[in-house]
């Protein structure tokens, strides 16, 4: 099993479009050598629709991940729902969420994300139910999960989801094997744009340790990347380099440039006030490893290293 080294480490979600136009194409298995090649350090495969990697091809693999050195996170089905009130989908879900932990024992991850899911209801007593019934979920399967591998809830971009930095904080300080995932995309989109400096990302990190304690914050898993939003929260996923050009958006911000938010540089700068060295898994649209570049050439520029 790969060992999680005490470093920042750049990486991407699933297999990016430049993967498959390069000359590694033909086999998925090339992704470790095509990010190593990249000076990237991650993957974070999605299983979306359900856990169903082969025996083999999880040992393999975790064999080129280690020959690589490039670390491995699992994305849990996205159908996972154990705030249902119906008991036959909240059994389904953790069982979902065991499969998850079994393909981590074959493949090496010790990291598994999953998004907490919609709640019945509107009314905050609605949400602080849902929440109850994902934290007695969870326990409730705690003697089965591994020694050393998290889960990670994830925060959400839409009001109607469970996954506020708050709801990521309650589940984390009730279920001794969960770490929090901050999507920082997610949180602006949530927040309604709110995340437009360095500093409103420090209080995110700060409330992480204030309340679950510097290890935990340590131990923070990311997603960055921009997002574009509207009323109702997170609407899709933007490339670094992509540019506003309905300006209604900027009713959801005090900034009055065409940028998507969050940014590349004010997430870095966060980051090294604090002085915690995360995963960090870009998710900007069809281009995560050139916005993981861009990251880590940032980290390292203002470490006076060269990129």
């Amino acid at each position: 099993m790969i060992k999680e080294q005490k470093e920042i480490r750049f990486g991407v979600a699933g297999f990016p479009p430049a993967f498959f136009e390069s000359r590694y194409k033909k086999k998925r298995e090339n992704i470790f050598e095509w990010l190593n090649e990249l000076n990237l350090d991650w993957i974070e495969l999605q299983n979306t629709y359900g856990v169903k990697m082969k025996e083999e091809q999880a040992v393999l693999y975790r064999e080129l991940a280690e020959k690589y050195k490039i670390g491995i996170s699992l994305h849990a089905p996205y159908f996972i729902t154990l705030a249902s009130a119906d008991d036959a989908i909240v059994q389904r879900s953790k069982e979902r969420i065991l499969q998850c932990f079994e393909l981590a024992v074959r493949i090496g991850s010790k990291r598994i994300v999953f998004h907490p899911g919609h709640f019945p209801g509107k009314s905050e007593a609605d949400r602080m139910d849902a929440l109850k019934r994902i934290v007695d979920g969870l326990n409730s399967i705690k003697n089965k999960i591994p020694k050393g591998i998290y889960l990670y809830p994830e925060t959400a971009g839409k009001h109607s989801q469970i996954g506020s930095v708050n709801d990521i904080i309650y589940i984390c300080s009730r279920v001794e094997y969960t770490r929090p995932c901050i999507d920082v995309a997610h949180v602006h989109g949530f927040e309604n744009g709110k995340l437009t400096t360095s500093e409103s990302i420090i209080e995110i990190l700060n409330l992480i340790e204030k309340e679950l304690g510097r290890q935990y914050l340590e131990e923070t898993h990311f997603h960055m990347y921009p997002v574009e939003i509207d009323r109702n929260g997170e609407k899709r996923h933007r490339a670094f380099e992509d540019r506003i050009e309905n300006q209604q958006l900027e009713l959801f911000s005090e900034v009055k440039e065409n940028r998507y938010y969050p940014l590349a540089e004010h997430f870095v700068e966060a980051i090294k006030y604090k002085g915690v060295q995360p995963v960090i898994i870009c998710e900007a649209r069809d281009s995560q490893e050139r916005g993981a570049r861009m990251m880590k050439d940032l980290y390292l520029k203002k470490d006076g290293a060269e990129g």
